[in-house]
């Protein structure tokens, strides 16, 4: 029997409907995947979560709100929200949290051109690092095109006390040796797997074994010649085989080093 170590630091498993659901733990599980993380949205999709997590023990459950939704619509009492979702289920850490100085692909909304929205994201994004420094829990980041600013975000607020994963890593060097000097980990998912990653398979190249997460983002980010339509925790597999080719090394040491990784990051015993 295929031991399973396989992890999935990232993914939105209530994005699913109930037969996709089942299927999509049903391949993961084939595939070899102990755990996945699912991370919320906003305060509805961070509940959704963590009642999966508590029927599932599959599934882990992160509390937060996306910087698209904080843009927007920063609940104020998301304090006592989250600290009240902590108390009744298990939570494992603080996301999907961050900044997007990109765009909103779903809603059309750009933030690279409105200093209000960019604000908004950035006061969200310290009261949840706050949050997590308060609560011992681990962030899951998002940061899109504003890498700088939540670099110094994460060091003005001392956010090494709370550790975390900057989900999707897609930057340079510079950014990932800040990110590794305050103790954060990196974790890639199926953009590493397009012909045209080159320069992030140079950086990741530089990343060491230690801090290395694997994810899907499932049901989004789709791999490079993916047919079904929706992404899946099983693919972190594919991840894993890519991850290990770029770094030249076996597969299995990779997926055992980053299932110790996981393990670390959430203090899991």
């Amino acid at each position: 029997k295929l031991e399973k170590k396989l992890t999935d630091i990232h993914t939105h498993m209530e994005q699913y409907t109930v037969e996709e659901f089942e299927l999509a733990l049903n391949h993961a599980d084939e595939a070899g995947v102990k755990w996945m993380v699912t991370s919320g949205l906003d305060l509805q999709t961070s509940q959704a979560g963590v009642e999966i997590a508590s029927v599932h023990e599959q599934v882990l459950a992160a509390a937060g709100i996306h910087p698209w939704i904080a843009a927007d619509n920063f609940p104020d009492n998301f304090h006592d929200r989250i600290r009240s979702l902590a108390g009744k289920y298990e939570i494992v850490a603080i996301g999907e949290v961050g900044l997007d100085f990109i765009d909103n692909v779903f809603a059309g909304v750009t933030y690279h051109d409105n200093e209000k929205l960019r604000n908004a994201q950035e006061h969200a994004f310290r009261k949840q690092v706050l949050l997590a420094c308060q609560l011992r829990l681990p962030l899951i980041i998002h940061a899109r095109g504003a890498y700088s600013t939540v670099i110094s975000i994460l060091r003005e607020e001392k956010a090494h006390r709370a550790g975390g994963v900057i989900h999707n890593f897609d930057a340079d060097d510079k950014a990932a040796g800040e990110l590794l000097d305050m103790g954060f980990y990196m974790s890639f998912g199926g953009v590493i797997t397009y012909p045209e990653a080159n320069e992030l398979h140079k950086t990741i190249r530089n990343v060491p074994l230690s801090s290395v997460l694997i994810e899907t983002d499932s049901p989004y980010m789709p791999l490079y010649k993916q047919y079904a339509e929706k992404n899946e925790p099983a693919n972190a597999a594919k991840v894993a085989l890519k991850l290990a080719q770029i770094k030249k090394i076996d597969t299995d040491e990779l997926i055992d080093k980053v299932h110790s990784n996981f393990k670390t990051l959430l203090k899991i015993h």
